[in-house]
């Protein structure tokens, strides 16, 4: 959970299974926060599922803070989910018909009450939930004798599955398994199902996997630890890649390259090496400040973006400065640093974005669900070049970003950018 905390900073949690009981703690904050005394050591038994919460769907509070867990006929469960169930409301509205009286706000309860209501217990009737719940889903689900997990037939959020001494471990990043020592086995496939118990690991298809596939391309530019490996490639070199595209497409008349640390940083390596510039640290992070991007709600957005970038002065006097970033979302980090980098005595600065404008919403797991949130869809470009205070603005085009993968570009999400 370490390891995975970039992926969510609101709360945490871990279940884990013995003697047929299951046993938890999850709290509100980091990992570090939640068990600061050592409560993880307390949880008995051999095995266990845990989760950092990113909300996506449903408030920031203790209720909806996962591992979720429940009891039905036959005994308890427990399940993590990465995602956004985009059939939630039906779903919620059908459950609640029959009697189903809901816990949380959150759409990952139900998997919980469809897991109850089909009244799902073998590894078929399982699959056949998977198959109704319909994307965006990477969940596990803990039993009290097995681990299951299951990633939707699109396959929009990662999972992976790796071997640790003698079971296993599934994660959303292999970096995860980097921090235990475990070994990266392989992705779990679009529409497959993994159970792991004391016989072993073996897999289950509940869809075709030659479903078309849409893996979540904001993984690759921004979600993912740039030393994982998701969906096949590996973030930083995919960033560095996009950065050297975005500096064939989008050139700039500058001295320096300054990366919108730290997410922006392989992208700007690309950037500065296409140009042939110099990368210079001109803004410096402060790492005790979580990822404002993620943080929940406008407000504590904002307040972690004013504490979050201090500019070096020395290096921007005098320059004109390229600034570059994986993306421009709501435009709240990036809002006043064409100011700040100017009061340092920056004589220009040019920002460059090594994906194409985030015009539309997000259904699959993503925290822009609304239009409005949209710098791209609200203004046109030269009116978001105005408004950041920039001498110049340029994105990475869709057909280039797509373009980097070659034959396999169809297997990849663009709806936030193409709207399809």
């Amino acid at each position: 959970l370490h390891a995975l905390q970039h992926r969510g900073q609101e709360s945490a949690g871990i279940v884990t299974s013995h003697s047929d009981a299951l046993h938890i703690h999850k709290g509100m904050g980091l990992v570090s926060t939640v068990f600061a005394k050592g409560e993880a050591r307390e949880l008995p038994g051999r095995i266990g599922i845990g989760h950092v919460r990113y909300s996506t769907a449903g408030s920031s509070n203790l209720v909806n803070a996962q591992p979720l867990m429940g009891r039905y006929i036959h005994g308890q469960v427990a399940l993590a989910h990465n995602g956004t169930l985009v059939a939630a409301k039906r779903l919620a509205y059908n459950l609640g018909a029959t009697g189903a009286l809901f816990q949380t706000n959150a759409d990952s309860e139900l998997f919980l009450h469809l897991l109850a209501q089909e009244q799902a217990s073998t590894e078929d009737e399982i699959a056949q939930m998977f198959a109704h719940a319909g994307p965006a889903f990477a969940v596990v689900l803990l039993f009290t004798d097995r681990l299951i997990a299951a990633r939707d037939p699109f396959g929009f959020r990662p999972l992976v599955l790796g071997r640790l001494k003698d079971g296993y471990v599934v994660a959303s990043e292999t970096c995860a398994f980097d921090q235990i020592g475990a070994t990266f086995i392989r992705e779990i496939e679009p529409g497959e199902m993994v159970v792991c118990s004391a016989e072993g690991c073996h897999s289950h298809f509940f869809a075709s996997p030659g479903q078309g596939h849409a893996r979540c391309l904001l993984e690759l530019i921004y979600f993912a630890r740039p030393d994982s490996v998701v969906f096949g490639e590996t973030p930083h070199i995919f960033r560095q890649r996009s950065g050297r595209l975005l500096a064939a497409e989008q050139p700039a008349s500058a001295d320096i390259v300054v990366a919108i640390p730290d997410s922006g940083m392989s992208a700007a390596m690309g950037y500065a090496e296409g140009m042939g510039l110099p990368l210079e640290r001109g803004l410096i992070r402060n790492h005790y400040v979580g990822r404002s991007f993620i943080a929940p709600g406008q407000e504590a957005r904002a307040a972690a973006v004013r504490m979050k970038h201090n500019v070096v002065r020395d290096v921007v006097k005098g320059k004109r400065v390229v600034l570059v970033d994986d993306s421009l979302i709501r435009g709240t980090t990036t809002n006043a640093l064409g100011r700040e980098l100017r009061n340092a005595g920056a004589l220009e600065v040019h920002l460059r974005i090594a994906c194409p404008p985030t015009r539309h919403p997000c259904v699959y797991g993503v925290d822009f669900p609304r239009r409005e949130e949209l710098m791209a869809h609200n203004y046109s470009l030269e009116e978001i070049r105005a408004h950041l205070d920039m001498d110049s603005l340029g994105y990475l085009s869709l057909d280039g970003m797509t373009g980097l993968f070659g034959d396999g570009a169809g297997s990849f999400c663009t709806a936030c950018w193409s709207g399809d």
